[in-house]
C-alpha cells in the first residue's frame, strides 16, 4: 500500500514537472510581444526666436522705431505689431491687444494696450480708432487737450473714460513723485508692463496707413 502511495506520489511530481517545462518551453518559443503605441499626432512647435525675429522686420517698415511727439498733430505715438488679445478685469472689463515694438536700442519688447472698456452706466467705449487685428503694423496714439510735450494729465480730461485710464495708468507708481506707467514711458523712456495685471497703456490705437497718414480723431 505504502509502495503504491508513493508510485503515485512520484507520478504526480513527474507530471507536475514536465507540465511545467512543456508551459516554459511554449512561452519562450513564442517570443516576446511588443504593444503597438497609438499614433499620436504630431504637435505643432513655434519658433519663438524666429516669429520675433519676423515681427523686428516688419517693424522696421515702420515710419519710425521709438516713442515720438508730433507737434503739428499734439500726440504721442509709435507703431507696433499687433499679437494676441486679453480680457482683463480691472474695476471694468478692458479688452486688450499684446504690441510688439522696438525699444531704444532696437531690441524687441512687448506691452498691452486697450481696444475697449465696458464702462458701468455707460455701455462699451471704442479705443479702436479703425478695426485692428492681429499680426498686423499699428499705430499707437495718445493724444487730446489733456497731453502735451511734457505727457498727459488724465484729470485734465472729463470723461468716465479718462478717470478709468487714470486708475490704471498709476496701478504701479514709477517713482516717489507719483509717475504713472504713461508719463514714465514718455518722459524717462520705461517701458510699460509686459503684465497687464500691473498695468497697460490706455492709448489709441489703430492700423498703420501707407504713408502715416492717419483721419484725425475728436479728442477726448
Amino acid at each position: 500500500m505504502k509502495n503504491i502511495r508513493r508510485w503515485l506520489i512520484l507520478s504526480f511530481l513527474i507530471a507536475l514537472t514536465l507540465a511545467c517545462l512543456a508551459f516554459l518551453f511554449v512561452n519562450v518559443n513564442r517570443g516576446i510581444v511588443i504593444p503597438q503605441e497609438t499614433p499620436v499626432s504630431p504637435v505643432d512647435v513655434v519658433d519663438l526666436e524666429q516669429q520675433e525675429a519676423v515681427i523686428a522686420r516688419q517693424l522696421k517698415s515702420a515710419p519710425w522705431q521709438g516713442l515720438r511727439f508730433l507737434p503739428d498733430e499734439k500726440e504721442w505715438r509709435f507703431y507696433g505689431w499687433t499679437g494676441e488679445t486679453r480680457l482683463v478685469k480691472y474695476n471694468a472689463p478692458f479688452d486688450l491687444i499684446k504690441v510688439y515694438f522696438l525699444d531704444s536700442d532696437g531690441d524687441l519688447v512687448f506691452t498691452w494696450v486697450t481696444m475697449g472698456v465696458e464702462i458701468p452706466g455707460e455701455g462699451y467705449h471704442e479705443n479702436v480708432l479703425s478695426p485692428v487685428d492681429s499680426g498686423q503694423l499699428v499705430a499707437i496714439r495718445l493724444f487730446g487737450k489733456h497731453v502735451g510735450q511734457w505727457g498727459v494729465d488724465w484729470n485734465a480730461c472729463d470723461s468716465e473714460f479718462c478717470r478709468l485710464a487714470a486708475v490704471v495708468d498709476t496701478m504701479l507708481i514709477l517713482d516717489d513723485k507719483g509717475t504713472g506707467l504713461s508719463n514714465g514711458f514718455i518722459k524717462y523712456g520705461w517701458e510699460p508692463p509686459t503684465y497687464p495685471l500691473y498695468g497697460f497703456l490706455t492709448w489709441s490705437i489703430e492700423p498703420a496707413a501707407e504713408g502715416a497718414a492717419f483721419a484725425s480723431s475728436p479728442a477726448r
